[in-house]
């Protein structure tokens, strides 16, 4: 894969990771009791990582779960990719001698496109979770 490819599929990536991020604050605001507005206030700060765990929490607190553990799993899965691609990515690689020919650079490039499908997919299914619930709710 050429860098311009590289580059192009990790902004990609990293949008559809912003997204999720979205709708998964998008999603516990909702859920949560209170004000809407407070409740946005409340986890604005709050990292992706954090507001799957406080989601999960909030969602199985009735025993009517909307996302199933499988599914959180699966999340905190992606939260542990994105870190990878927020922040050693590049270090994997770029300081090797001709890079683009590392091994390391072929690499990431590869996990690069496998994960860049799966987070799409990840953010169309809470995309369409954060539509239907929030209809429901307000």
């Amino acid at each position: 894969m050429d860098i311009n490819t590289f580059n192009i599929m990790y902004a990609e990536t990293m949008m559809y990771y912003q997204i999720i991020e979205h709708d998964v604050k998008f999603i516990f605001a909702y859920m949560r009791k209170g004000d809407l507005n407070d409740n946005f206030n409340d986890i604005e700060t709050t990292t992706l990582g954090q507001m799957i765990k406080r989601l999960e929490k909030l969602d199985y607190s009735d025993n009517k779960p909307l996302i199933s553990r499988d599914d959180y799993k699966y999340l905190s899965k992606i939260c542990d990719n994105r870190n990878h691609w927020a922040h050693s990515v590049f270090l994997e690689f770029v300081y090797k001698k001709n890079w683009f020919y590392s091994k390391e650079y072929q690499k990431q490039s590869k996990k690069l496109e496998e994960d860049r499908e799966r987070v799409e997919r990840a953010a169309k299914i809470l995309e369409d979770i954060r539509i239907e619930y929030c209809r429901k709710v307000r």
